[in-house]
């Protein structure tokens, strides 16, 4: 009977042991199991979170690749503009190589036409002149003496003689000023005199289509208005090739 309460006693004690130590297995499962969940959710979250950054990356990236496929769009297009651009310069700067040859060939076949004539050009100030008898005048006067009438007729018959040279005759004056209410000016005086000198070319023979005149006034002096001897010289008509490059300056 002794033996019989013993191993009661032991059996209770061990089953009570048994159900203490199961308790805490079952404790420490259980936190063990809501540490993992916690964790799996904390990765799930961060997978979430990457895949949403991830989307969003491909996102920005895709709308990066098509802003610059259309730079790079616009770019070529810019390219093909200049392209164009240059061909059309180029072409250009051909149509003037050509102008100037012709200018170059019209302008020595001009030289050759005075030199063949018997007048001589001659550079003056970056201009070009006939060289012919100088016709110089008394202050005011646009008159023209016995030895102007001899050199304008040998003149005259230069002319006739080539009809493909043509002269454009220019009247200057002095800077002595007319009285107000006069009627007269410098500008007026300079055109009387080179308009002298075509009519008496005209009275002897010369084709109107190879004269022209015009009036500089005062405006380009070749002596010194402040002396006597300068302004002498610059009452003057002057004679200067006319030829007509009118052709050559228009634009196609």
């Amino acid at each position: 009977m002794r033996l019989i309460a013993k191993l009661l006693i032991l059996t209770l004690a061990f089953g009570s042991l048994t159900a203490c130590v199961s308790k805490k297995k079952f404790d420490e499962l259980k936190a063990s199991k809501e540490a993992v969940d916690r964790a799996l959710a904390e990765t799930q979250a961060r997978v979430k979170a990457l895949e949403t950054q991830n989307a969003e990356l491909a996102s920005t990236l895709e709308a990066e690749k098509t802003r610059l496929n259309g730079e790079i769009a616009a770019i070529r297009k810019d390219l093909d503009a200049t392209k164009g651009e240059l061909n059309q310069v180029q072409s250009k700067l051909s149509m003037t190589e050509a102008e100037l040859a012709k200018l170059r060939a019209e302008i020595d076949g001009i030289f050759k036409t005075y030199k063949d004539s018997g007048l001589s050009l001659e550079q003056r100030g970056g201009r070009l002149y006939v060289v012919t008898a100088p016709v110089n005048y008394a202050s005011g006067s646009a008159s023209l003496n016995r030895s102007q009438r001899k050199a304008l007729d040998e003149l005259a018959m230069t002319l006739k003689n080539n009809p493909g040279v043509k002269i454009l005759v220019e009247g200057h004056t002095d800077n002595k000023q007319y009285a107000a209410g006069s009627g007269m000016d410098n500008w007026q005086l300079s055109v009387n005199r080179a308009m002298g000198v075509v009519r008496y070319l005209l009275r002897k023979g010369v084709k109107p289509d190879q004269v022209a005149a015009v009036g500089r006034g005062e405006n380009n002096p070749e002596g010194d208005n402040s002396t006597k001897e300068g302004r002498a010289k610059n009452r003057r008509t002057v004679v200067a090739p006319d030829p007509n490059l009118g052709s050559l300056m228009q634009q196609k």
